[in-house]
């Protein structure tokens, strides 16, 4: 009795019953979102026109028309980074790499104070690298651009460093908020709302907001397909 009284308020609802559920892989070209038990794994891209990717982790949760996505730490390919030598005196260079080592131009590369003040900001050449002099009053420093997942880090006196750099930008411990329309049993658009959300009193108008926000910047959402696993029969 209990489980058609179920099943009777769902089909009243108007909501129908594959929304629910969110299993699988769904993919888009490069782009794919997985839901496993309560936890998914995404790496999307495309929204406002952007052509980097974000990319990300953790446990999620279905409210309505919105997948809020709370990640993690990230257990995928980062940035990284190693200490070398140093090859000049009172000269910190910085390099930056793909992760084949391959020398990456174009980077934008600074050096900050102890309290966080910009000291220099520049940009890698053909050769990948940087070079900062004087570096007594370095603290940190930091490696960005778009289509890369940043790194910053505290300067060690008398080192250069290599830093190589991996695809996408990754969020960690921050909540996504995505506009979710089940199109068919195996077919949903998304559209990203945000990759920083943070819930306030009322998270109905909040959204309501996001939403329009959205719209006023031709946010655009894409359409991702359930890819099955061929199932190999084992003799």
């Amino acid at each position: 009795m209990k489980k058609i009284l179920l099943l009777a308020g769902v089909l009243l609802s108007g909501t129908p019953l594959f929304a629910q559920q969110l299993d699988g892989t769904y993919k888009n070209g490069a782009d794919s979102i997985a839901f496993s038990n309560e936890k998914v794994t995404f790496r999307i891209s495309g929204f406002g026109g952007l052509s980097s990717a974000q990319a990300g982790e953790g446990s999620y949760e279905l409210a309505g028309d919105y997948l809020f996505i709370h990640t993690s730490d990230y257990t995928g390919e980062k940035t990284s980074f190693e200490l070398l030598d140093g090859s000049r005196k009172d000269t910190c260079v910085v390099h930056t790499v793909g992760t084949h080592n391959y020398a990456i131009q174009g980077i934008l590369v600074e050096s900050r104070n102890k309290s966080g003040k910009l000291i220099s900001g520049k940009v890698t050449g053909n050769d990948g690298k940087v070079f900062f002099t004087p570096c007594n009053k370095i603290a940190s420093i930091s490696a960005t651009s778009l289509g890369y997942n940043a790194i910053s880090l505290n300067y060690t006196p008398g080192k250069d460093y290599r830093i190589r750099l991996a695809g996408n930008d990754i969020i960690e411990n921050k909540s996504v908020v995505l506009k979710i329309n089940f199109i068919d049993e195996e077919t949903i658009s998304l559209l990203m709302l945000t990759d920083d959300y943070n819930s306030g009193k009322n998270r109905d108008k909040e959204l309501q907001k996001l939403e329009k926000k959205a719209q006023k910047t031709n946010k655009l959402d894409k359409r991702y397909k359930k890819v099955y696993i061929p199932y190999n029969r084992r003799n």
